[in-house]
């Protein structure tokens, strides 16, 4: 391939937003030739996601109900939330599972990283399958989040999919994940 990376030639902070910091990139192309002009582009400065796909002894898979004010919309999700900077993603995965859901135990392993949105986001989504969880507390719902668990078969998962009951690109892609596991 013949493309070329842009050169960043600084990057300023516009405003730390809790969960972002957004910051303003001043880029040069390294297309144009004649003109060392920079053009100006914003990007979500993020912790790491994780998001879990938990499937119960019985082959149903715990998920999440929750508001989502960017949709304005109830959402059926995987369990899942912002890394810890101090933490490795599965740690990070195992805490928010249960704080969620309060399930855990089970084995554990790794399904894939991808990046969100990578115009406008410079982070990665860890995606983690835990098989045989358990039931051992309530879910500790915090501050603003208020989460339901919702079991769903593990065969439904692709029909939900097709049917527009799971929207969430970041769940899509932990099924898909889990799709290409299971028939390796």
């Amino acid at each position: 391939s013949n493309m070329k990376k842009w050169k960043i030639e600084d990057k300023i902070l516009l405003k730390n937003l809790k969960i972002f910091d957004l910051y303003q990139y001043k880029l040069v192309s390294p297309y144009s030739i004649k003109e060392k002009k920079s053009f100006d582009f914003f990007v979500f400065n993020s912790v790491d996601w994780i998001n879990v796909l938990p499937i119960t002894k019985s082959g149903e898979v715990v998920f999440v109900e929750q508001y989502r004010p960017g949709t304005d919309s109830i959402t059926l999700e995987l369990p899942g939330g912002m890394a810890n900077k101090n933490e490795e993603p599965m740690e990070s995965a195992k805490r928010e599972l249960v704080e969620e859901t309060g399930f855990s135990m089970g084995s554990w392993s790794k399904l894939g990283v991808v990046h969100p949105n990578p115009a406008i986001l410079d982070n990665e989504c860890h995606t983690f399958l835990a098989l045989d969880v358990e039931e051992v507390s309530n879910p500790q719902n915090a501050g603003s989040e208020y989460t339901q668990i919702k079991f769903i078969k593990l065969e439904d998962l692709d029909k939900m999919v097709i049917e527009g009951k799971i929207t969430h690109s970041l769940v899509i892609n932990a099924i898909y994940w889990y799709n290409l596991y299971k028939d390796s």
